[in-house]
Order: C-alpha cells, then structure tokens, then sequence
C-alpha cells in the first residue's frame, strides 16, 4: 500500500477526491491547511499515473506503513445534521437519527454529490426550507442522485432525475436502490422534459450551463427554481440570464464562495 498525496483548493477537494475514488483509491484523508486550502492523502495499491495524473497539484507518491484505510476512510465521513430536517449519515453509520430529523443516506466514493461541497448543502438547504407533500421534484444534473432522494425524504411524490453522464445515472440508480426509494432517472436534460410536469426544479450544475439552460427552465414552468453549483462571482451572470427568461430572485442563499438562488416566476411571464 503507498500514498499518493496532493494540493488543492477547498471548492476542488470532493471533485479531487471523485477521480481518486474512481482510480482505485482504498481510502482517502482531507487535511484542512491554511488559506482555504486542503491536502489530499489517497491510499492506493498501485500508483501507475497517479503522478502525471494529478501533476496540477503536485501529486507525488510517498511510501506508507500498513493503514487501516477503512478505518481512515469512515472517520473522514461523520454522520451530521443540516437545515431543519435533515440528517446525513453515510451509508456504514449505525448511530440513531435524532429525534425529528430525516436520514439521508451518502454513498462517499461513488460520485459527485455526498453534501460535504458547500453547493451540495445549499441545494439540500433550499429542498428542505421548500419541498411540500406531494409535490414533484425534477433534480437537473443529478449526479449520485442525492437532490432527488432528499426530495423524496422531504416529502415529495415524484422526484426525477436527469444527468447527460450514464456512469453518473447507473450510480444514482445504485444509491436509490439502495436507499429503498424510487425515482425515474434519464439520461438528457431540461430540454427533454414536459413543460408543467414539476413544482420545484434543482440544479446544482456550473454557471455556463445554467446560462444555457435558462429558458428550458422558464418553459418547464416550476413554482420554484433552485439553482447552485457556482461561485459568488458567477451568481449576477445566472441572476441575468433568469430574470430574461422570466424568473425572479426570491431569495440567496451563501456558503463560502458559493451561492444558490430560488427563483419564481414573473407574474404575466
């Protein structure tokens, strides 16, 4: 067993550790350093091109003793808390749900999306201060699927997700069944949904794509729109690109550098 070891940024580290996941890793340990920084320590059994790999950020191979890698892997996964009803817990913990809260299975290692990125936890903070019974949730770009399970917990009756990746669908499909829920999932976008099929569409997607996006979001007619997946310096561009389409910003919501807007319609839009 070796280390393979490298730099990034806090808004890069759950991508990062995506790719080491998807490599192979056995486990992997996220050390907070100064400056919104982070150190990444992947244990892998076979290094081959790790280090060209992740040249970026300076990934480089060190030698370690035997590692309880399962061990290490689930102390970096605490169970937590978030908003009013939620509670993450990955998929191994075993302690109880506090009382009133909702469980929400994570699955780290297996895709983009375990609510430890701050957009992640915005989009999860919305769906829980907006999603109703009854209604139906369309999660745009759904990743592992964990938008769309959150729906369902919070009570929705429909959740669908859609994402143009199929490794990203057949894991969602994984999680789901996992979890004991139900969702359609599809590979397409926005644009291959029926206008007024949903009450609420989440997107936790990059800014350029939410740009393109704007006005299959206005022709899908929502109650609400929830939008993140980008930086502060981003927000006023997909603010623009919304208001043009007849949507308007009724509340902001803020973690660090990233925002997430929820936006309703423009009366007579």
């Amino acid at each position: 067993m070796i280390s393979f070891v490298l730099t990034c940024s806090e808004q890069e580290a759950e991508r990062l550790s995506a790719e080491l996941w998807e490599r192979g890793a056995a486990g992997i340990e996220e050390i907070s350093l100064p400056g919104s920084r982070c150190r990444l320590r992947a244990y892998f059994e076979n290094p081959e091109g790790l280090p060209d790999a992740f040249a970026a950020y300076g990934g480089r191979v060190e030698p370690v003793p035997d590692v309880d890698w399962e061990s290490v892997s689930r102390q970096a996964w605490p169970a937590f808390p978030l908003a009013r009803r939620l509670f993450l817990a990955p998929e191994w913990d075993q302690s109880p749900t506090p009382p009133g809260r909702l469980r929400l299975i994570i699955h780290p290692g297996q895709a983009l999306g375990t609510g430890a990125h701050p957009a992640t936890r915005l989009c999860l903070e919305a769906l829980d201060q907006y999603v109703e019974p009854g209604q139906k949730v369309l999660d745009v770009g759904t990743g592992s699927g964990i938008l769309a399970a959150a729906a369902l917990r919070l009570g929705a009756r429909v959740a669908v997700g859609c994402d143009i990746d199929p490794a990203s669908l057949e894991i969602a499909r994984r999680n789901l069944h996992a979890d004991g829920l139900t969702a359609a999932l599809f590979r397409g976008s926005a644009r291959a949904v029926r206008a007024g099929a949903f009450d609420i569409v989440v997107a936790n997607i990059n800014a350029a794509t939410h740009e393109s996006l704007a006005g299959d979001y206005s022709r899908l007619e929502p109650r609400l729109l929830v939008l993140s997946g980008f930086p502060e310096r981003d927000a006023p561009a997909v603010e623009t690109a919304m208001r043009r389409s007849g949507y308007r910003v009724v509340a902001r919501q803020s973690e660090e550098e990233w925002r997430c807007l929820i936006l309703a319609r423009e009366p007579g839009a």
